[in-house]
């Protein structure tokens, strides 16, 4: 995610998850510090958690001295963030602002109400969803290629039914890699195998849902009529974001 930004230079991480004894804020930390000492990245983390004052103190002090702020929090959080900024005296389309979240699915008409309201130029890189669980911490999470494959769904209802069958609502689409964790379903249910502090080895996270392979998500959007490298250009994600994930 840090290797999609544009802005080259220091990047500032806010960590807006809970901390203490929630899984969400620690595990985040943790994995930017890992990040940026094993790529080498300029980039510098605080952990506010859930404190408004302090997250809105850090977008209007700290933010404008770095090329790029990651906000990362639950999607209700953020956009309460987002819509309170004004009167906090944050503009945040001043601010090279990207976004992460987890602990909560959401639709795209969230995802672009946050993008106009910041000003994120680019939805597929500057945005990421995390798929994870207090089980067994962070399994998938979305890529700019799900991100394209969900937006061109709602467009389409044969590939929407392709893709999640038949349901009204959207759930998340995200791409996992079966050398940490494996992905199985059954009877609609999803079952995963990965080691954690305590393996789990095909373990009901109780969540409904389905498995496919990057190759059948690819042929699902053209056999609805796209040209799957047409709409990434279009989208403005760049061709090697479709490079095969296993």
């Amino acid at each position: 995610f840090i290797e999609n930004n544009s802005a080259k230079g220091p990047t500032l991480v806010i960590v807006g998850f809970g901390l203490g004894v929630w899984i969400g804020g620690i595990i985040t930390y943790e994995a930017f510090d890992i990040l940026s000492q094993r790529k080498n990245h300029p980039v510098s983390i605080i952990t506010p958690g859930i404190n408004k004052g302090e997250i809105f103190k850090a977008l209007k002090k700290l933010s404008p001295r770095f090329s790029s702020t990651i906000l990362v929090g639950y999607p209700p959080f953020i956009k309460d963030i987002f819509d309170e900024s004004a009167g906090q005296g944050v503009d945040l389309k001043k601010i090279n602002l990207r976004l992460v979240f987890a602990a909560e699915p959401f639709n795209e008409d969230f995802r672009q109400y946050l993008a106009v309201k910041s000003g994120i130029k680019n939805q597929f890189l500057d945005t990421m969803n995390i798929y994870g669980s207090a089980d067994m911490g962070a399994m998938a999470s979305e890529t700019p290629l799900s991100i394209l494959a969900r937006k061109l769904a709602i467009k389409n209802d044969k590939l929407f039914k392709s893709i999640f069958g038949d349901i009204k609502k959207i759930p998340t689409l995200a791409q996992f890699n079966p050398a940490f964790i494996n992905f199985e379903s059954y009877d609609g249910e999803l079952i995963l195998t990965g080691n954690n502090t305590i393996p789990l080895v095909r373990y009901s996270i109780g969540d409904n849902g389905g498995v496919d392979t990057y190759s059948g998500i690819i042929d699902k959007i053209e056999s609805a009529g796209f040209d799957i490298k047409v709409e990434a250009k279009k989208a403005n994600m760049g061709l090697d974001k479709l490079s095969q994930m296993p």
